[in-house]
């Protein structure tokens, strides 16, 4: 085992966020080959009579396997905010556990849509600071935010068929937006991928004004383009149901963030694996 992988999140009060990210992360796991048994016992507990390995850094469980069976594969989980922990201090911790098992290098996969304040600069900050109080101990390396792989347009496009039921429904991919220039370029090229309108949160055209440009009744599939549901989606929910008296030419069918879903988890062990 001389590659860990970490999948970084942008982190939330809400509980719901986190158990998200737990299952994609366990997930993605699921997808990468099976490691050596460790031949280390430190770290043993006791859980349910048995010995369990207890892979852990101050930020919470990472990941628990019975010793003696295979390793779970290596795939670990942090986040920018809401944690007790900086992030680099999460990265720090996780490397100290890591390295006396043998493992190498680090490869940080950022679950972010878009590029940021968070992904341009908090991120590399938090890794510059680990790398500073790690030495050469171990490698990090970061791959690009999950919102630039080229098979993300597809998996939207899967998502908005699941809620489609007429093949000439309208489509609007609902994003944050932001107020940084040319900040929304990005949503508005994945959007014409997916033949959808592009519609903001806020720092953007709204979703009210997306709507009013509709003319044509029927059909209108509005896809949050989101990673997990939180506190926003709720929101969204909400408006979308303000939305639809306004609006009532106009079926709304609000679609799901991209959450935990399997086939995201195999594409990202997929990229994951490059660097095995």
């Amino acid at each position: 085992m001389s590659t860990a992988y970490l999948l970084v999140a942008h982190g939330s009060r809400d509980p719901r966020p986190q158990i998200a990210l737990d299952r994609l992360t366990y997930l993605a796991g699921q997808f990468l080959p099976r490691p050596r048994p460790l031949e280390s016992k430190k770290g043993l507990a006791k859980r349910n009579g048995a010995e369990t390995w207890r892979p852990y850094y101050s930020g919470g469980l990472l990941t628990e396997v019975n010793q003696g069976k295979q390793l779970e594969p290596p795939v670990f989980s942090a986040s920018l905010e809401a944690q007790a922990l900086p992030l680099h201090q999460q990265l720090v911790n996780l490397a100290e556990n890591l390295i006396p098992q043998g493992v190498k290098r680090i490869v940080i996969l950022p679950l972010f849509l878009l590029m940021g304040v968070h992904t341009c600069e908090d991120l590399p900050q938090a890794i510059a600071q680990a790398k500073a109080e790690l030495g050469n101990s171990i490698s990090i390396h970061c791959l690009p935010i999950l919102g630039v792989y080229p098979w993300l347009p597809a998996l939207l496009e899967k998502s908005f068929l699941q809620y489609q039921n007429q093949p000439q429904a309208e489509r609007i991919l609902l994003a944050h937006g932001s107020k940084r220039a040319g900040g929304n370029l990005a949503i508005t090229t994945v959007a014409e991928k997916l033949g959808a309108r592009a519609a903001y949160w806020k720092g953007g055209i709204s979703l009210d004004t997306v709507l009013g440009e509709i003319k044509t009744p029927g059909e209108v599939v509005i896809l949050p383009y989101f990673l997990f549901a939180g506190g926003l989606t709720d929101l969204i929910r909400q408006e979308r149901e303000q939305l639809q008296l306004v609006h009532g030419q106009l079926r709304l069918q609000l679609g799901e963030p991209l959450g935990p879903q399997p086939l995201l988890a195999q594409l990202i062990a997929t990229e994951l694996q490059r660097f095995n």
